[in-house]
């Protein structure tokens, strides 16, 4: 369209009105009643006219489509070429704190940008906030929160690999605060001295839970041959020597080590076939703490 102080010359409709490129705050652009093969928005005014196509997105871009069977006019693929990984974080909602849970290299790659991160460090009937968090380099972008209240239902045991329920006849044995100290009787005295110089708190306990196929509780039918080799996979988690997360429906969890050899044991009168697991665990940090969650590898990189 040929302007002069920016008025159309042309005798259509919109001759003397104002170009479109002078009305602020443009929130819609309609293109009819013609054949279009590229539509380019920018806010450069400075542009020198020509008719080469835009070579895809820069900062001024507002729209770029090709129209290349599709009417996408955005900008993922130029936004995910600054992008170098995503950080998943996750923290209680009224918190200010987070806890990055995982980070997802990209490296610019479109097509490394769809994953899925499973968290299984979350603790029964608390409601989280989770953040989406672009990085370039150390720089973060925009942070993309959306929150969800955790419900599950049994007990479970969890890795960074893998995740075991136990939800029938499940038992605790005894939950033990364990502190260090040391009782003295000097002579002469009539009570002793209690010295506790150390800050160890921490507990520890023992839990049991029944092995049942994983479709036991949609068909109701126990399936010996799965139920032998799950108990074989669980048998090899809990020796696997990593740090460990226990968590019930109670809102109890533990950042922990399983310090003891797993005993099998089997239901009476069920010829071996209902099996039930029991093993000590010690706890080694805080279940909440970042720092401690990196150290016991509960959290890692994405690839």
């Amino acid at each position: 369209m040929f302007q002069f102080v920016g008025y159309s010359a042309f005798a259509g409709p919109d001759a003397l009105s104002s170009a479109p490129s002078q009305v602020d705050n443009i929130t819609k652009t309609r293109i009819t009643n013609a054949i279009f093969d590229h539509v380019n928005i920018t806010r450069d005014t400075d542009l020198t006219f020509n008719t080469n196509k835009p070579d895809g997105w820069t900062f001024d871009t507002i729209l770029d489509a090709n129209l290349n069977g599709n009417l996408q006019g955005g900008n993922v693929d130029f936004q995910i070429s600054q992008i170098s990984s995503f950080k998943i974080k996750r923290r209680k909602k009224g918190d200010f704190t987070w806890i990055t849970i995982a980070e997802v290299e990209v490296n610019g790659d479109p097509e490394k940008a769809n994953f899925t991160v499973i968290d299984s460090l979350n603790i029964y009937g608390v409601e989280y906030e989770y953040a989406l968090v672009p990085m370039m380099g150390d720089v973060e972008g925009e942070y993309i929160i959306n929150s969800i209240v955790s419900d599950f239902n049994g007990v479970f045991i969890c890795d960074i690999d893998t995740i075991f329920r136990f939800y029938y006849d499940v038992q605790y044995g005894t939950n033990a605060r364990n502190q260090e100290s040391a009782v003295f009787k000097p002579l002469g005295k009539k009570y002793p001295v209690v010295v506790s110089n150390g800050l160890q708190s921490y507990d520890s306990g023992t839990v049991s839970g029944t092995i049942i196929n994983d479709s036991f509780d949609d068909t109701g039918v126990l399936n010996v041959t799965e139920i032998t080799k799950k108990k074989k996979l669980i048998k090899d988690f809990l020796t696997n020597r990593k740090a460990k997360i226990l968590k019930d429906w109670n809102s109890n969890a533990w950042l922990l080590m399983v310090t003891s050899s797993p005993q099998i044991t089997y239901e009476s009168n069920s010829g071996m076939r209902i099996p039930t697991v029991q093993f000590d665990w010690v706890e080694i940090g805080d279940v909440e703490n970042e720092l401690d969650l990196y150290n016991s590898g509960l959290v890692k990189e994405v690839n």
